[in-house]
This record gives structure tokens, C-alpha cells and sequence, in this order.
């Protein structure tokens, strides 16, 4: 808590002596951002990286004045903030003002000669920790500023990151307790199962399979959402999992949900991408939580709507009137759900090298089905095997 404090009082300090860069800008959804330019909460010692940078919008059509305000988060190696900034116009457009937010080491935060977002999964723990306790740092100075803002209402600030920026929302609300509610989505926590398991580690043509040393450990938890876990309890965070993901591995999820003390947590049937195919229903499943926990009302069954993701795969269906053929399918609809969130038994609906066809199949695992089909212009309905990948 002492950290805290002396963290919160020295940004209100840098904020109140060093002023702020601000442009207006267009936006074609009618909502004018504020760009906002700030020093970083934990600077690093490159003046590039260390200016943080907020494009805000502020919240319309809202029935309430102040309005409650969230800072969203990008994902890892984001190039552009297409994503986060339709988001925020979403909110804005629902009543909740959003600041969005470019983490350290990423766009115009990125040094010269450096791949955005390097950091974060540098082989060398002590930069992955720099990057992320400057970004929650940098949430904090973010928080500082919109409780500034002659709009906002200061005791109704939450996060809301989407991957990279999921892990940090988990982060800064376990260190920051002016964040009263927060909606994480494809995060999750124990990063040193992380570095060793995660697609995006192995990914790198300098990573280093050993594991760590006591004392790389000991530093990586410093930074750790699992590390904050049993802080800002009750802790109002919904978490949106993926039971396929790649990249954030279900079983760091589950820790960590477990750590917090079960929040609201959704389960979609997907890889770490497919949320990008339908953002709205994110969307409007953020705004329903949110709102749910400023309101102080409780969640009964439906208040926050379900999200509703495709499950794209593509691979080899084996079967069908042909020994093996390419196949896309679309998993149109679960009737019942394993014990490990992927869907038990699914009516799909694919193309395969033989032309269409439609399969009522059971889930073997992450990559495999089998179950019984029929081809378009075939004969009757056959068994078939489908190997895949899941968007």
C-alpha cells in the first residue's frame, strides 16, 4: 500500500508540474478524441518510451454526469489502435468515457531498431519486468489524469484490455486501487508458465527453452498478476477466456481466476483471434459488466450478454467418400460443453476438397473430431474424421 501511495502522489506531482500535450482530432463516428501526451509514471531512461500517450473520448448520450471512464489496452506488437479505438467510440457512445492508451515499446513509444513490444517477451527477465511494471505505472498516470477531468466521475474508473493488455488491466487493478472494475480479455497470470509455454515466446528466434534461475523467478513475480491476486478484493473484473488459445494457455487463465477469487469469467470455443471477428459482441458484453458493478446491482443470469464467437477450423477430413481431403468448417452450434470449455458434441457445416457438407461430430480434443456426415451429392451419411487447427 506504501508503494502506492508514494506512486500515486509522485505522478499527481509530474502531472501537476509538467503540462500536458493535447490535439484535438476527427473521428469518422462522430466522437472527437482528445490526444493527450504525458510523462510516464516509471520512466525508463529513453525519451521516446517515456512519454505516454492517450487519445480520450469523452463519454455522449450519457444519463449520468460525471460519467464513469475506463483505459484501454492494447495487444502485443499493436501497429495501429484501430481495434481499441473503436472500442472506446463504444463506449462513448454508451455512456462511459475511454482513454486509450499505447503501452511502452509500442508505436510512437518504440525506440529506433527495436520490433514493437520486444520487450515484453525479451529472454532477458529483467527488460519483460521493466516493460511491465512501467505499464501499469503508466495505467496509474492515466487514472490520475481522468480524475481530473471536469467529466469524469473519479470514483468510477475501470481498465479493459484485450490480450497484452489484459495481463497489465490484471496488473495495475491488484496495484492500483482506484481501478474499481475491469474487464480482461485472452490475459491471464503466471508468467514464468508463460515464457515456457506460450506460442508467442517460442516464436522467437532467440528463445531460450531453459528455465529460470531462482533469482529470474523471483524478479518475474514481482510483476505477475498473480502476485496482486489477493489485493482490491472483491475483485469486479470479468475475464474472457479462450479454451483453445495458443497464446494464453487456459490453464494460466484458470490460475489466476482461481487466485482472484472467481470473478465472472466467459468461455469462448475459439483461439486467441477469433474475438476480432465479431468485436461487438465483446463490446457490448464490457459495457453490460461494467456498468453492472458501478451500479452496484447484482449479476443475475443474463445481465451480462453472452459472448458470441465463431469456431472457425481448417485442416483434413478424412471420410466421406474420400481417404483424406483440405477441409474449412464452422462449428454452427454446441449442444453441450466438456469439462475444459470446448464444445462435447457440435453440428458443423464445412467445404471440403470433395464440396460441401454437414457432420454432427463429438470433440476428441483441441484438434481432432470424429463423427458422421454428409457430402453434398453423396450417399447417405458416413463417418469422417476432421484434424484441425482453430482460428
Amino acid at each position: 500500500m506504501s508503494i502506492l501511495i508514494c506512486r500515486t502522489f509522485a505522478i499527481a506531482l509530474i502531472l501537476a508540474s509538467t503540462p500536458s500535450t493535447c490535439v484535438h482530432a476527427a473521428s469518422p463516428a462522430g466522437v472527437s478524441p482528445l490526444e493527450v501526451s504525458l510523462p510516464s509514471g516509471e520512466p525508463s531512461g529513453n525519451s521516446i518510451n517515456d512519454r505516454l500517450r492517450l487519445a480520450f473520448y469523452p463519454a455522449i448520450r450519457s444519463a449520468e454526469r460525471p460519467a464513469p471512464a475506463v483505459v484501454l489496452l492494447h495487444a502485443l506488437g499493436e501497429r495501429h489502435l484501430r481495434l481499441m479505438r473503436r472500442f472506446a467510440r463504444y463506449l462513448a457512445g454508451h455512456g462511459i468515457a475511454g482513454a486509450v492508451m499505447t503501452l511502452p515499446y509500442h508505436m510512437s513509444r518504440c525506440p529506433p531498431g527495436e520490433r514493437p513490444g520486444g520487450r515484453f517477451t525479451h529472454p532477458d527477465v529483467d527488460r519483460m519486468v521493466q516493460a511491465l511494471s512501467q505499464s501499469a505505472a503508466d495505467v496509474s498516470t492515466a487514472v490520475t489524469w481522468l480524475t481530473r477531468q471536469p467529466g469524469v466521475d473519479p470514483h468510477r474508473i475501470g481498465a479493459v484490455g484485450i490480450s497484452l493488455g489484459a495481463i497489465i488491466v490484471h496488473l495495475a487493478m491488484g496495484e492500483d486501487e482506484r481501478l474499481t472494475a475491469g474487464v480482461a480479455i485472452m490475459g491471464g497470470g503466471n508468467l514464468a508458465d508463460l515464457r515456457r509455454t506460450s506460442l508467442v515466446f517460442k516464436l522467437r528466434r532467440d528463445y531460450a527453452a531453459e528455465p529460470l534461475s531462482p533469482g529470474e523467478e523471483a524478479r518475474l513475480r514481482q510483476a505477475d498478476p498473480l502476485h496482486y491476486a489477493d489485493r482490491n478484493r472483491p475483485r469486479r473484473v470479468l475475464m474472457i477466456q479462450a479454451a483453445r488459445d495458443l497464446i494464453i494457455p487456459p490453464r494460466d487463465a484458470l490460475v489466476l481466476w482461481e487466485a482472484l477469487g472467481r470473478p465472472p469469467i466467459q468461455w469462448v470455443d475459439t483461439n486467441h483471434f477469433a474475438l476480432g471477428l465479431t468485436p461487438r459482441s465483446v463490446m457490448a458484453a464490457s459495457a453490460a459488466y461494467l456498468y453492472s458493478v458501478w451500479r452496484e446491482a447484482p449479476l443475475a443470469p443474463g445481465a451480462v450478454p453472452t459472448i458470441r464467437v465463431p469456431t472457425l477450423k481448417t485442416g483434413l477430413v478424412f471420410g466421406l467418400d474420400a481417404a483424406a481431403t483440405p477441409a474449412i468448417e464452422w462449428q454452427a452450434y454446441s449442444f453441450s460443453r466438456r469439462h475444459d470449455h470446448l464444445s462435447r458434441l457440435h453440428a458443423d457445416l464445412g467445404w471440403s476438397g470433395r464440396g460441401p457438407f454437414v457432420g454432427l461430430a463429438a470433440t476428441l480434443n483441441a484438434y481432432l473430431d470424429i463423427g458422421l456426415g454428409h457430402r453434398l451429392g453423396g450417399d447417405n451419411m458416413r463417418p469422417y474424421a476432421s484434424l484441425h487447427i482453430v482460428f
